[in-house]
């Protein structure tokens, strides 16, 4: 399936009804008739934009890339790891962290379902992954190039800052009454501890 620069109001609906059902039953416990009742359409409109309920499962995901691509957030980021901007940072990154959270449940969605999907995992790690740890991966290079950052594995370094944010992400939704620091000052101190770890006297191990 390609990715549809644009998607019309009727595909727009189908897809919107899925994640709706696909996070209520799972992908394997939906039926296109559910989906095409939730969306008001009929069943048949489903096959016709989409094919079959996994033309569906892979419409969703497409949709999310595309919108991974516009918004250009790997650049913006890139950027501001090169001029070591940390507020430039926070704010893009707390930017980010908003629209995630209102997206979370179609995250968590797909990222459930990409277990048992190979050719969603593949488009997961071609589309988002890669290019996230690419881009991210050569600025960091940079820094250690200009004795900035320590040398560590590229890869293993920008991971342990993505899985910080959407642990954090995650600790919001789940017990948001635990937080006490506002959002911008808990992004502050996660970079922080990114940065610069949390030993008072920190040595190579």
């Amino acid at each position: 399936m390609e990715i549809a620069s644009e998607l019309s109001s009727t595909q727009q609906k189908i897809l919107d009804a899925a994640v709706r059902v696909f996070s209520e039953k799972g992908f394997a416990g939906a039926t296109t008739s559910e989906i095409a009742r939730e969306a008001g359409v009929a069943e048949g409109t489903i096959f016709r934009h989409f094919g079959t309920k996994k033309g569906i499962l892979q419409g969703i995901l497409l949709s999310v890339v595309t919108e991974f691509q516009k918004s250009q957030v790997i650049d913006f980021l890139a950027v501001s790891f090169e001029k070591g901007d940390a507020y430039s940072l926070v704010s893009i990154i707390k930017k980010q962290l908003n629209a995630i959270q209102q997206q979370l449940p179609l995250l968590k969605m797909l990222f459930y379902e990409a277990q048992f999907h190979t050719e969603i995992q593949e488009i997961i790690v071609d589309k988002i992954v890669k290019p996230i740890l690419d881009l991210l991966g050569q600025s960091v290079e940079k820094q250690e190039e200009m004795g900035e950052y320590r040398s560590f594995d590229t890869n293993m370094m920008v991971v342990s800052l993505l899985s910080s944010l959407w642990g954090y992400v995650v600790w919001k939704q789940i017990a948001p009454e635990q937080e006490i620091l506002d959002e911008e000052e808990a992004l502050i101190q996660l970079l922080n501890i990114w940065l610069k770890g949390v030993a008072v006297n920190p040595h190579d191990c």
